[in-house]
């Protein structure tokens, strides 16, 4: 056999290995694909199909979900709850309404718990066969059972605030303090509270109100509040300004229970405004509450401060204007924050901030900062008893 047959051979035999070579990785290919797409098929679940679709619906799931039926609870019965802020102690009404709203809610309780627990069930006997959506279903309708043992808690705790803030005539503790502690309550960072910003040298303004050019941008982290002034009125508004928030952010005084610093921000980003104004307007932006030309007032997310007490003071006060403009500013704020009036609990003691001090202190000692109500919140009711009780 010549060279030339035996390459012919050669060729012929390699030609033939590479064909079936070919053939063979194009066959495993192909098997690959198919099994891959099988495995595909078998283990992916449908998101919807006829027969999950027929399975949940013999689960009674209700017209109106546990959430819904609770915001329409509350937008129909509470309607005393109007301060943006929030806070822990509230006004009385807030309370009650949110209580007995709450009450409305617990009635329903067997329902949703029985409704919780057969959700549950379901799930655990048809999960297998239950697409990710309609798990998800039954899940919020487990949760309903631990949303209504919460609803139970806050209501047990607003059954006993109320009490302890508005119906027990158990007396606090009487709090007392010498002439040097006094003259220290009345220094302040922004030392102001002897002129309280009056300034008889302003030039009048055409303005319809005057608001301080220093201002911050709104904060939702902090409680943020706004001032404007009528101009008749000789009061520099960026001497205010600094004036109140020095007050508002003072240790002794509120932010110590905020736990939250205040910020002076343009009146439309304010949870709440200042306004310092004449009695006559003064009257007008209080109504339907009476000032009588002399009074100052919290209506509503306003703190209207009466221009005749900020320059005057009251009788209890005497000539200390320092006082009385601490407290001035931190009662009404106590206002925005949720807390009532209250009395003096013993003669000679320290006067609640909260105590009504511009009509009569009724034998307490002026005072301006919210101690009490700081040692109340701080501390609870049981801390006045026991001392009481010392």
């Amino acid at each position: 056999m010549n060279n030339k047959t035996q390459l012919i051979i050669l060729f012929t035999v390699l030609t033939a290995v590479a064909i079936s070579a070919l053939s063979y990785f194009s066959n495993s290919e192909n098997e690959v694909d198919v099994s891959v797409e099988e495995v595909q098929t078998e283990t992916v679940k449908p998101l919807e199909s006829t027969s999950t679709t027929q399975l949940i619906e013999k689960f009674p799931f209700p017209d109106e979900s546990l959430q819904d039926f609770i915001n329409q609870i509350y937008t129909k019965n509470i309607t005393n709850c109007k301060t943006k802020i929030e806070f822990t102690y509230s006004e009385p009404e807030c309370l009650k309404d949110t209580y007995e709203a709450n009450l409305l809610i617990i009635k329903e309780k067997n329902t949703y718990e029985e409704l919780a627990q057969e959700a549950n069930s379901f799930l655990v006997q048809n999960t297998k066969d239950l697409s990710q959506n309609n798990i998800n279903k039954l899940l919020e309708i487990i949760k309903y059972k631990e949303i209504i043992e919460n609803l139970e808690q806050e209501t047990r705790l607003i059954s006993a605030l109320y009490e302890e803030r508005f119906e027990s005539s158990i007396k606090r503790t009487a709090i007392f303090a010498n002439s040097d502690e006094l003259l220290q309550a009345q220094v302040i960072s922004y030392n102001f509270l002897k002129s309280g910003c009056i300034n008889r040298g302003l030039v009048s303004s055409e303005d319809a109100w005057l608001y301080p050019e220093e201002i911050q941008v709104r904060d939702e982290s902090l409680i943020n509040f706004a001032l404007k002034i009528e101009p008749s009125i000789p009061i520099g508004p960026d001497c205010m300004g600094k004036l109140i928030t020095s007050i508002l952010n003072d240790p002794r005084g509120w932010k110590n229970i905020t736990e939250k610093e205040f910020l002076l921000v343009s009146e439309e980003d304010a949870d709440f405004t200042f306004i310092f104004s004449s009695p006559d307007k003064t009257d007008e932006l209080c109504a339907p509450l009476e000032t009588n030309g002399i009074y100052s007032c919290r209506n509503e997310e306003e703190i209207i401060i009466n221009y005749f007490r900020w320059e005057n003071g009251a009788i209890d006060f005497g000539n200390d204007m320092k006082t009385y403009r601490l407290y001035l500013i931190n009662h009404e704020t106590g206002h925005i924050l949720g807390w009532g009036h209250t009395g003096c609990p013993k003669d000679g003691a320290l006067a609640p901030v909260m105590m009504q001090q511009s009509k009569t202190t009724d034998g307490c000692t002026p005072y301006g900062w919210p101690l009490y109500e700081i040692i109340d919140m701080k501390y609870g009711f049981d801390t006045f008893v026991s001392l009481e009780e010392d």
